[in-house]
């Protein structure tokens, strides 16, 4: 199975160049989708309410995502603390949709990442050294509007960005970039360009 690796962070169009890429046959694994599975163990709930507070946690009792996220992203130590927890977990999770849809017969399958640190990062267990890497990017102006109107509160966004790599540095990572500053064909075109590629 050739596994391709999507990265780009909040409001760059990620989602939807990954439903472009499925519409065109390839399968997907969402780290944030594995993320919110992870939220659900309650394990982690105990660990992220005793680093982060009961505060965090919705009135049935399971992890609110908006107030994890204002207190995980608030420091750079606050989010090594929520990484430290999940990600472990995370990983384990993806690994086995991956190993499941090569089970499969399944040809090309990405794997979405918006937290992507490098080929040497946290995430290099789930990938080869001869994956793609397709790096999504759009003007921070842009990335916080889109954001924004998926319901992210402005600040909620810009602690997330402060977290994340720079699109200078996703570009040094990958093979294909994609900026996403036009329109919704614009996108659409760089797509099936590079799927042209990956396909050859």
């Amino acid at each position: 199975m050739k596994r391709c690796v999507l990265i780009g962070g909040i409001g760059s169009g990620k989602s939807t160049v990954s439903r472009m890429l499925q519409e065109h046959g390839a399968a997907c694994v969402d780290l944030d989708d594995c993320g919110h599975e992870v939220l659900l163990n309650p394990t982690v709930i105990s660990m992220l309410t005793e680093t982060f507070g009961e505060d965090i946690l919705d009135a049935q009792g399971q992890i609110d995502h908006a107030a994890l996220a204002q207190k995980a992203f608030a420091t750079p130590q606050a989010t090594v603390r929520l990484n430290a927890i999940t990600q472990p977990r995370l990983l384990r999770i993806a690994q086995k949709r991956l190993d499941d849809l090569e089970a499969d017969g399944c040809a090309i399958a990405f794997v979405e990442i918006s937290a992507y640190d490098g080929p040497d990062g946290t995430f290099a267990p789930l990938f080869r050294t001869d994956d793609a890497v397709i790096s999504v990017t759009a003007p921070k102006r842009l990335r916080i509007e889109r954001a924004i109107g998926k319901g992210y509160s402005e600040q909620d966004v810009r602690n997330r960005i402060a977290r994340q790599v720079s699109d200078a540095q996703r570009a040094l990572w990958a093979d294909f970039v994609i900026s996403n500053k036009g329109t919704l064909a614009d996108l659409q075109a760089h797509v099936d360009a590079i799927w042209k590629k990956i396909t050859a």
